[in-house]
């Protein structure tokens, strides 16, 4: 019925050429054979694959807004393998979303993604926490602003929910940097709390 149902779908919106290549990825694919990307604006934090490759793009929009399993399987893997080559434990925390936002889309995608990677780790070593960085205001999208607008339009969104275990070492999750000045923000607020070990790692830059 599954199958049934998606070729339906795919009939109705045929699907794009870089889906199809999604689709018929395995899980450790884009791991084993993704372009890397680049160094990012800030030192803390690492982007796995550049952006601007049409594979990856399409591949943040399917889980993004499509919720693509697949999808997030195969980022998620790339991610993990990444994470337990430190060999140390830490704690995942998703970057976080507005109310706003959730009610919108009805999920945050990097905690789908959070989800994932914990299932991938047999060993043990992460963790994860939802609660520990919270958004306190809702912005307007990022997409079409310049550096200078982005940079200002994240200030002081969010805020530190409660303060434990300030030693652990902690990497914030999000899908796409571009400046880096909202997981700056981010990263700042939790600075102040008074953790100290703080990178962030995201799919794409």
């Amino acid at each position: 019925m599954h199958k049934l149902f998606e070729y339906l779908i795919d009939f109705i919106f045929p699907p794009s050429v870089e889906e199809l290549q999604i689709r018929s990825y395995s899980v450790d694919w884009l791991y084993e054979n993704g372009q890397k990307a680049g160094k990012t604006e800030f030192t803390f934090i690492k982007a796995l694959f550049p952006y601007k490759n049409p594979i990856i793009k399409e591949l943040i929009w399917q889980i993004k807004y499509k919720k693509n399993q697949h999808a997030i399987k195969c980022a998620s893997y790339a991610l993990y393998k990444n994470l337990y080559s430190t060999k140390s434990n830490i704690t995942l925390i998703p970057l976080p979303i507005s109310p706003k936002r959730r009610r919108e889309r009805g999920y945050n995608q990097t905690e789908l993604i959070i989800d994932q990677i914990i299932k991938f780790d047999k060993e043990k070593v992460l963790k994860k926490n939802y609660d520990l960085l919270i958004r306190e205001k809702d912005i307007e999208k990022q997409t079409h602003k310049n550096r200078n607008e982005r940079i200002s339009n994240t200030k002081h969104i969010f805020k530190v929910n409660f303060k434990e275990n300030l030693n652990d070492k902690i990497v914030i999750i999000d899908d796409v940097t571009t400046t880096g000045s909202t997981l700056k923000e981010a990263r700042d607020e939790l600075l102040k709390a008074g953790y100290t070990n703080i990178d962030a790692l995201t799919i794409a830059h």
